[in-house]
This record gives structure tokens, sequence and C-alpha cells, in this order.
């Protein structure tokens, strides 16, 4: 009776090529990423309402100076600066493409036919009949709006976004919507990030939204950028595909505090997170927290207070619109993402975890400045 002949592959034996795929695939999941390449450009970061003419001048200025391409993910959208310089990008050429939240349609629509039809004043008035012969169907959830597709997202959740993506390699993000009061009036903040290592990172999950992709593709991007005041490192993270990602950043961040976190915030209510700032305070981390006022009734300032943690409600008649913490003078985060369920899980967000001295001392100053202008908060 003939042996019977075990399986080969390539001459060698099925069990030994398994093994070895098995080490290359392990190999690759396992071994330390890459440093993303370091590169040179402008960095600039914006506070509203000071900064906000100069803001605003920067991101038309970017419009201006695109040649390519502009892609936008906004929230809300009524400037009509704004819309003026995307139409005007369009007509030479550049391919505009804009994600928007379906909520405030009919805001996109009335500014980018009014900026179409030349009219600068605050707000613009464009009747129903007048606006309807500048909208075309495109089909699914987008439309072209005055020569400019616009797709809008369709779903529970916010599509919060404030993005600028210009001719992969500039990025304007942070927690400012395109409105003109959100420059004049708000606290906010902007970066404007010239990498296009993160260009193609937000570039990527832009395109993804505006081909259907509702909840993004959630894949963070990490940079190094040198911009003149030293290495800045960070990385973008993208909800909700991403979500989870972005929230651990954040926790990781607060559990790796030494001597102090600094929150300026529009809402706070994740469990996890006001938990992560209690633990911090009992274990000698100096922390503060500020809070948007109208947002009390959400906001879990008890829970914090309870924490011996000073808090207090912002001094702005208008809004305090950050989503800001900084830590140990090094690290900040930012973005669209409030600290809530809601950014993790549901929302369409970016949030950046950046390291930087220069840029931690930027920011450490602002909120510094407008805590000093807040009134404490306490238990009832």
């Amino acid at each position: 009776m003939a042996k019977r002949r075990k399986p080969t592959i390539g001459g060698l034996p099925g069990y030994l090529v398994l093994l070895v795929l098995l080490l290359v695939w392990l190999f690759q999941e396992l071994r330390p990423a890459l440093p993303p390449p370091e590169e040179r450009g402008p960095l600039e970061v914006f506070f509203m309402p000071e900064e906000g003419e100069r803001a605003k001048a920067q991101l038309i200025g970017l419009l201006e100076g695109a040649q390519e391409e502009a892609l936008g993910a906004f929230y809300e959208f009524r400037d009509l600066g704004i819309a003026r310089a995307l139409l005007s990008a369009k007509g030479r050429g550049v391919a505009v493409r804009i994600y928007g939240e379906s909520d405030h349609r009919e805001d996109f629509r009335r500014y980018l036919v009014a900026a179409r039809l030349g009219q600068t004043q605050e707000p613009p008035r464009v009747t129903r009949s007048l606006l309807q012969t500048h909208l075309r169907p495109l089909g699914g959830d987008c439309e072209e709006i005055a020569g400019i597709p616009v797709c809008f997202d369709e779903r529970e959740g916010f599509m919060h976004h404030k993005v600028l993506v210009v001719d992969r390699k500039a990025v304007f993000t942070g927690s400012t919507n395109m409105t003109w009061n959100a420059f004049a009036r708000n606290n906010e903040n902007s970066l404007l990030l010239t990498s296009p290592t993160l260009a193609e990172g937000y570039r990527r999950e832009v395109l993804a939204l505006l081909e259907g992709r509702k909840e993004g593709l959630g894949e963070p991007v990490a940079f190094r950028l040198e911009g003149g005041e030293g290495l800045l490192e960070g990385t973008a993270y993208f909800s909700p595909a991403g979500g989870e990602r972005a929230w651990r950043a954040i926790l990781e961040r607060i559990r790796s505090a030494r001597e102090e976190i600094l929150v300026a915030a529009f809402v706070l209510t994740d469990e996890e997170i006001l938990k992560a700032l209690a633990e911090a305070k009992a274990r000698g981390v100096r922390v503060q927290v500020l809070l948007e006022t109208r947002n009390l009734d959400s906001s879990q300032e008890e829970t914090l207070l309870r924490a011996g943690i000073p808090v207090r409600r912002d001094g702005n008649p208008y809004t305090l619109h950050h989503k800001v913490m900084v830590v140990d003078g090094l690290w900040v985060i930012t973005g669209s993402y409030n600290f809530s369920y809601r950014a993790r899980a549901v929302n369409n967000e970016n949030l950046l975890v950046l390291k930087g001295e220069a840029l931690a001392e930027r920011y450490r100053k602002e909120v510094e400045r407008l805590w000093e202008a807040g009134s404490a908060l306490e238990l009832p």
C-alpha cells in the first residue's frame, strides 16, 4: 500500500508555508508604525472674535489661491464673503464641492444664490422663485446651487464639520462655522495647517461623505509640521466611523496629565471624560473648566464641582463655542468634536490632538483669558 504524501506548496510542506504567512502577518501588524514625514509650511491659529476678520481673510485667501480643488464640509453656511470666494474659485475652473448639513439646506441655497446675484448685505434676500432658477438636481442627496455641487447628509446625526481642504496641501478647520456671526461674535478657534499629509487625510474623509459613505471613513491621520515655531506633531480623528479612536485619544491625554488640564467647552456631558477629569483632580492635577452659559442645563458642572474642580460660566453674551483642552502646556485638543456621546457615536466630526509647546501656549493664554472673564459656579 502506497504511503500517502503530505500536501506541499511549491515543494514546501503546507504547514510551513502557512506558518511563514502567519509570521509575516504578525510582523506587519505588530511592528511600530513609521513616523509621518516632517513637512514645512505655514501654521496659523485664530481666536474669534478678536481675530475673526483676519481668520476670514485667510480662509478667503486660501480659496482665492486655489488652483485645482476646494472641498468643503460645513455644518452651517451663512456668509456672503465666503460664498463669493467659493463661486469665484468655481469660475476659475477650480473643482469646488461642498458637503453640508441637511438641516441648513435653505441657508446654503440662499447664500450661494445671493452671492451669485451680487448681493453684499447680510442677511441676503432671495425670492423662492428666483432661488429655483439657480438650482439643479444632481440625483440622490445632491444638487447644484449657483453652479456648485452640494450634497447633504440627510441622516439623524449632525454633519458637524467646519472643514475646507484646498489643493491637497492645506486644511482650515476648528470650531468655527462658516457664518458671519461665528467669526464676528463667538469665542471660536480655527487652524490653518499647510500639511499635504494632513490635507490628504481630510480630503479622503470629505470625499467619502460626498460619495455617499454617510459615516465617513474614520481613518486617523498623523502628521508632523514645522511651522516656524517649532515642530508640531498631531493626529486627526473622524467620527462617527472613527469616533471610538477619537474618544480614547481624549481619555489618554487626560489620564496622562501630570500638571494641568484647562478646558473650554460648548458642552460637556461625556460620562467617561467627566470621570477622567475628576480622577486627574484627585491625583493632584490642576483642572479648571469653562462652560458655555446656555448649555449649563446639559453640561454636568455639578459632577465637576463635587470633585473639587473649579468651574465657571463664560462671559460672552453670544456663544463660547470652543471644544478645547490644553494639557500640561504641551498638548492641545480641538476641532468640531464636542465632549459628548453624540460627537463620538452619531455626528460627523473631526478632532485634532496636537503636541507642540508654542501652539499649546497660544491656546493656554486664550483659555485663561476667557476664564478670567467668566463667573464662578457653585453647588446649590
